[in-house]
């Protein structure tokens, strides 16, 4: 098996397990259906008034709205009477697609409400009107990150106390993180959209607030010879921290004939014979940019400089803000449509500041500024993001370092330059919340300074 897919790092016990896992779920959910259809406490009806005259059904919904259908039947009859919210009454009629999705959001949004005095006990937050805020920046938490708050904040509850390991848990740290960097998007339709996007098209969020996607680009190996060296070592890379939860910098790799060997010196003895020990696999990966053969460009234009291990970017004025999935001005991302974000011949995994997004479709998105990590198989692309067995949580030590370089500076010339472009829609960040946001994001440099420690 290839060391570049991701089941080279995973045991044969791990992948039956997995399976396993699927099976187990499965009964999981069944009795889960079976309690939840059991008997329960007599419920307010949805609706004031039910009628069925022959074929036709008429309801009278609680806020006054008249619902008819003809021809209708007796099944029908039924379902309206065993309904336990408006939405279940409204689906059996034919009702606008919006209409419904706006009743799923109405439905989400009480839920919601009802929940989020919770945040209430949590440091550095705050309720106003019916939203949440952190402290000291007047821009709401949109309603899905509410949402996961909610739950995360909710699991380290004990005696109606938030138990102080809420504040080290890496899930609500990096939760917190990429809603500031999102904050500091000169577009604030971006900040508030933004999650919702992600998690709908299930991309991946680091412990510093980045998120992980996927591009295609274009191989140069034809001008500076094969390519694999590099995708052998930032594949190797990333799995060893993702999938082992391992210290790169305790592997080599070997090469003979153009065949590439992973060691771990502590449990493998060195290969003999005319094997030749190419480097340390941390200060390979981090060498990365100057390798020759490491050249990559985007299939559009083909003027990119693009290389693993190096930040692509563009001129933000150049980029255009569009709801678009294609066809619009920016560096493309996705994160399960890889065959048409840049028709190149390599899938490469990335790293993108939201801070950096300059606008979001329904499946794809673009930016002005990324990092390419690591190439993957073209095959593994859409499924890397989704296994859960590699673990993007730490793949970001590198680039966090330059996304805080001069951070107030470069901030405050995005919002003074997009201001002159466009009218916001919701209110723009002030300087002073700016300042809040870039020195509470600082402290990521202690985080930095305490990982010294082996990752085991």
């Amino acid at each position: 098996m290839s060391i570049f897919t991701l089941d080279w790092f995973k045991s044969k016990r791990k992948i039956e397990l997995e399976k396993l896992k699927v099976e187990k779920q499965k009964l999981k959910n069944d009795l889960l259906k079976r309690q939840l259809d059991g008997p329960q406490e007599k419920e307010e009806k949805p609706y004031l008034k039910l009628k069925m005259v022959n074929d036709v059904l008429t309801v009278v919904m609680r806020n006054g709205e008249i619902l008819t259908k003809i021809p209708a039947t007796v099944e029908d009859f039924d379902k309206v009477s065993s309904a336990k919210t408006p939405r279940d009454v409204f689906s059996l009629f034919v009702v606008d697609s919006s209409k419904m999705q706006e009743m799923d959001e109405q439905e989400e949004t009480i839920k919601i409400a009802n929940s989020m005095h919770v945040l209430e006990k949590v440091k550095g937050f705050e309720l106003r009107d019916g939203s949440v805020y952190l402290k000291g920046i007047n821009r709401t938490i949109p309603r899905l990150l509410v949402d996961k708050f909610i739950k995360i904040v909710n699991s380290f509850i004990e005696n109606d106390e938030v138990k102080k390991e809420l504040y080290e848990d890496v899930e609500f740290v990096s939760l917190k993180r990429f809603f500031m960097w999102c904050c500091l998007n000169p577009r604030a339709e971006v900040a508030d959209s933004l999650y919702d996007f992600l998690m709908r098209n299930s991309f991946r969020i680091t412990k510093q607030g980045f998120f992980v996607a996927l591009r295609n680009v274009v191989s140069l190996e034809g001008r500076h010879g094969s390519n694999e060296k590099v995708q052998f070592i930032s594949n190797a890379y990333n799995k060893v921290k993702g999938v082992w939860k391992k210290n790169p910098e305790h592997f080599d790799v070997y090469e003979r004939l153009g065949e590439l060997k992973l060691i771990d010196p502590k449990k493998q003895n060195p290969p003999k014979e005319d094997w030749k020990k190419l480097g340390n696999l941390k200060e390979l990966y981090i060498d990365l940019p100057n390798m020759t053969e490491n050249r990559f460009t985007d299939d559009w234009t083909k003027t990119f400089d693009i290389r693993i291990g190096k930040i692509v970017s563009m001129p933000m004025e150049d980029c255009n803000w569009s709801t678009q999935d294609c066809a619009a001005a920016g560096l493309h991302f996705t994160s399960n449509e890889i065959h048409y974000v840049g028709c190149g011949d390599t899938s490469v995994l990335m790293l993108i500041n939201p801070m950096k997004v300059v606008g979001i479709g329904s499946a794809k998105g673009r930016c002005y500024e990324y990092l390419p990590i690591m190439t993957v198989p073209r095959d593994e692309a859409t499924q890397i993001l989704r296994d859960l067995d590699f673990d993007t949580i730490d793949l970001d030590e590198f680039y966090v370092e330059t996304q805080l370089e001069s951070l107030s500076e470069k901030a405050m010339e995005a919002f003074t330059e997009e201001t002159k472009k466009y009218q916001f829609n919701l209110s723009p960040i002030s300087s002073s919340e700016i300042g809040k946001i870039v020195k509470n994001l600082n402290k990521i440099k202690d985080d930095l300074r305490k990982r010294v420690q082996e990752v085991v």
